[in-house]
């Protein structure tokens, strides 16, 4: 697989054509945002512009975002220009996140592997939602109605667009994730993928991974990418994932 290829292209079909549930896109040929609808979950998909010009468009977007009392984040890729953003971002007060791995795998290339389909549920509703956001505010701690309201909207009015699983135990649900599909794309990612403290080591977290895996080859999708943790990395590089760059997160500074 030539990762810078496969950038070229998740550059085109992702970070430049955005889904604007909940919330709306600003784009332009330098740079593409999305502005949520909720305090949380307005970023900055793509960017491209020159080094000199960094201060000034860090700036810009940050007086945007602080007019509409919206926080933001700038997530930046290894592969991306200019290569002073990060350090821009922290003088500018941007609180810096985990470093991750982006990356893909070629599903051309992989097998499907067993899983317990009886364990796993796909869930649709408003509560169902909830139990998958319960998941991820246990594992990660904080507020995730933003991340509730962005995906309970996009499966009522694109369902084909996520698919969105749940596995419980003794009713509660323990982890979740779940898989995106862009229209006229050749990538679907995986997100989420957490599971509540007590209950890892017990194959939940590869049962949903194998689960999205043979969803997106059914599907006929070339490329599944991941933004994968040092705990999610090893796992999903056993599947065949390859590291196309590494990603940080920026969260815009209160006010």
């Amino acid at each position: 697989m030539n990762t810078l290829d496969v950038m070229n292209e998740y550059n085109e079909f992702e970070r430049k054509s955005v889904n604007s549930f909940n919330g709306v896109v600003k784009s332009s040929d330098t740079l593409v945002k999305f502005v949520s609808e909720d305090f949380h979950g307005s970023y900055i998909s793509y960017y491209s512009f020159e080094e000199s010009d960094s201060e000034r468009r860090v700036k810009e977007d940050l007086e945007y975002f602080q007019q509409r009392n919206l926080c933001f984040e700038w997530k930046t890729y290894s592969t991306d220009r200019p290569t002073n953003l990060e350090s821009v971002l922290l003088e500018s007060g941007f609180e810096q996140e985990e470093t991750e791995s982006f990356m893909a795998l070629n599903l051309a290339e992989t097998d499907n592997k067993p899983f317990d389909e009886s364990a796993i549920t796909e869930v649709f509703d408003e509560r169902g939602v909830r139990d998958a956001i319960k998941v991820q505010e246990q594992v990660w701690g904080g507020d995730f109605e933003w991340q509730y309201n962005y995906l309970f909207k996009l499966k009522q009015n694109s369902p084909d667009s996520i698919s969105i699983y749940v596995v419980y135990v003794n009713g509660q649900p323990v982890t979740s994730a779940w898989i995106t599909f862009n229209e006229g794309s050749p990538f679907a990612g995986i997100w989420g993928g957490s599971t509540v403290e007590e209950f890892r080591g017990k194959g939940l977290y590869s049962s949903l991974l194998n689960k999205r895996i043979a969803e997106a080859k059914a599907r006929g999708v070339k490329y599944l990418i991941i933004d994968a943790s040092d705990m999610s990395k090893p796992i999903v590089a056993k599947r065949g994932f390859e590291v196309i760059a590494t990603t940080t997160g920026y969260t815009s500074p209160k006010r």
